[in-house]
């Protein structure tokens, strides 16, 4: 689950309407920690009083989240979330072993209690048990294993840091010690929808002293998990909201770069650029860039394929934080490289609006006044400087579009009658873009 700061699009109308709008800043992030909270309470936790003599065996995962599932903190609908809380009780680790899953993306990040990221290790990172391969980084034989160990201390990391472990001793913070936290796997773009973990069974994380004593051996956990991260996206594109046509003001959109550390369980290898769009605008929002290269694993391209970004998404969320829609980069349509995104009421979205036409439509999806976009860049190769983890926060530091150029997502309202009748150049030279 990943917590994005708002930063709001840019527009012509009051201050009041601004005013309006900074009084609901902090409202997303108390209701996805809140949801997040809740959701957790029902995770096993290891017993901080545990002995050597009283090993418990117990599922290793306690709960999924998703976009079908605990809808908060915009998820994106191509990833599933499971979480482990645990004591950082000294002298004791946690104790990671798996099987790399057929997926996209899979990591391990740890949390401490107030949300914030410690420490993350992903797939290519994860070095593989003495006999086995590691399928992230190269072709693997067929009969070779693909196991690998991770290991979670609660210590601070020393200067030389040992292959696969999470250190968990210090908060990001203020370096006093970590209390507690939470163990998250994430998985992007599994192989088969009905296996969100990857077509392997679930990792087991086993609750151990320093020195091997087991204190809670953690099960792989049932695979028979809610898995149709569509639903939300189906039952929302067949409704139809009420909506005042308007002519449409055709203003330019301003995305913005969106903090991916902090509190709200951000994931470390994901940059984000963030909008605010207002029904008050217009009735429909369209997207247009060209699009960064991704490996298709979709399509059995290997994750290793060279290629600018390993995943990326635009997604429209509310703003209670839960995910509306996205459309992942293997589901974009593209013309001569290029997506076209349009956002709108079912009632108003326009005929030539199609994947057939090389365009991804999604549902504005709520009666409220404004939704946020949500672009996401994730581990960009080190050639691609135009990914969004190069955009800066800094005070006075290039603009995304200047930083982004092509791969800078220009939007625009637009009337869905403009769109209908020329697309979305129609679109955008109506906006003056």
């Amino acid at each position: 689950m990943e917590r994005l700061t708002r930063l709001r699009a840019s527009a012509p109308t009051a201050s009041a309407r601004t005013a309006r709008l900074a009084g609901r800043t902090a409202l997303p992030v108390m209701l996805a920690l809140a949801g997040v909270t809740t959701a957790l309470a029902y995770v096993s936790v290891p017993p901080a009083s545990a002995t050597p003599t009283s090993t418990v065996k117990n599922c290793s995962w306690g709960f999924r989240s998703g976009a079908d599932t605990v809808n908060v903190a915009y998820p994106d609908t191509s990833a599933n979330y499971w979480a482990y809380t645990y004591t950082a009780v000294p002298g004791t680790e946690l104790v990671i072993r798996g099987t790399y899953p057929r997926a996209r993306y899979f990591s391990f990040v740890v949390y401490q209690d107030d949300a914030a990221p410690i420490a993350s290790i992903y797939d290519a990172e994860i070095q593989p048990d003495a006999g086995s391969g590691n399928p992230f980084v190269g072709p693997v034989a067929k009969d070779k294993p693909e196991k690998y160990t991770v290991t979670v201390l609660f210590t601070a990391p020393p200067s030389q840091p040992a292959p696969n472990t999470l250190y968990a001793g210090e908060s990001t913070v203020d370096g006093t010690p970590n209390p507690a936290g939470t163990l998250m796997l994430r998985t992007y773009v599994p192989q088969h929808e009905s296996s969100p973990q990857g077509s392997v069974p679930f990792p087991t994380v086993t609750w151990q002293t320093t020195s091997g004593t087991v204190l809670s051996a953690g099960a792989a956990c049932a695979s028979a998990l809610p898995a149709n991260d569509d639903v939300i996206a189906q039952e929302l594109n067949s409704q139809s909201f009420p909506v005042e046509l308007s002519s449409g003001s055709s203003t330019a959109v301003t995305w913005s770069r969106t903090a991916s550390t902090g509190v709200g369980y951000p994931n470390p290898q994901n940059a984000y650029l963030s909008a605010t769009i207002s029904r008050e605008e217009g009735d429909l929002v369209v997207v247009h860039a060209l699009a960064p290269t991704f490996p298709n694993t979709s399509k059995g391209v290997p994750v290793y394929t060279p290629s600018q970004l390993r995943y990326w998404s635009i997604c429209v969320n509310s703003e209670t934080t839960q995910v509306i829609s996205c459309v992942p980069d293997y589901r974009s349509p593209l013309v001569d490289g290029y997506y076209t995104y349009v956002i709108s009421d079912p009632s108003v979205r326009p005929k030539n609006a199609t994947a057939r036409n090389g365009v991804a439509w999604l549902p504005w999806g709520s009666t409220d006044l404004e939704s946020v976009l949500i672009l996401r860049n994730m581990l960009p190769a080190a050639t691609f400087t135009q990914a969004a983890q190069n955009v800066s926060t800094a005070s006075g530091s290039p603009s995304a579009e200047q930083v982004m150029g092509p791969y800078y997502p220009e939007a625009v309202y637009c009337a869905p009658s403009t769109f209908q009748a020329g697309g979305w150049r129609a679109c955008f030279a109506a906006a003056g873009v």
